[in-house]
């Protein structure tokens, strides 16, 4: 058999599972998808660990957290911001989580952090001040 054709079968099985798997997400057969979106603050500081605190927000006052560590940076930022949630976050606490940071600025700049879990997925994006920039993956959980 042609080597093209064995490896066009092989990435259309990547993808047929990958899509598989986005579709969860994408479409809810007899159901609106819904949004819940909160203002938030995010924290980093990194040294020998790096700490990641999501506050979620409702009227100024933090109702919800999410808290979680990944790979040892250096470094720290805070910024304000807003979260999507495709369930109320009130649904989430005490459910573990993986997430992923990007920062991207060295003095002042943007941070972004998605948030999924088995039943969940959510996404924050903050402006702010720190002192490094880069990426990152972990694991955390709501308080």
């Amino acid at each position: 058999m042609n080597e093209s054709v064995v490896l066009d079968r092989e990435a259309k099985a990547a993808v047929d599972k990958h899509r598989a798997a986005a579709k969860k997400w994408v479409e809810k057969p007899d159901a609106l998808a819904e949004t819940y979106s909160y203002d938030c603050w995010l924290s980093l500081a990194g040294l020998a660990a790096t700490y990641l605190s999501l506050d979620l927000k409702r009227g100024g006052t933090t109702f919800e957290q999410f808290q979680g560590g990944f790979a040892p940076a250096v470094g720290g930022y805070t910024g304000w911001g807003t979260a999507w949630f495709n369930v109320p976050v009130e649904q989430l606490v005490g459910k573990n989580a993986g997430f992923s940071v990007e920062i991207v600025g060295i003095v002042g700049g943007t941070a972004h952090v998605q948030i999924f879990g088995d039943d969940f997925v959510g996404a924050a994006s903050t402006v702010g001040v720190g002192i490094g920039a880069g990426f990152g993956t972990g694991a955390g959980a709501f308080k």
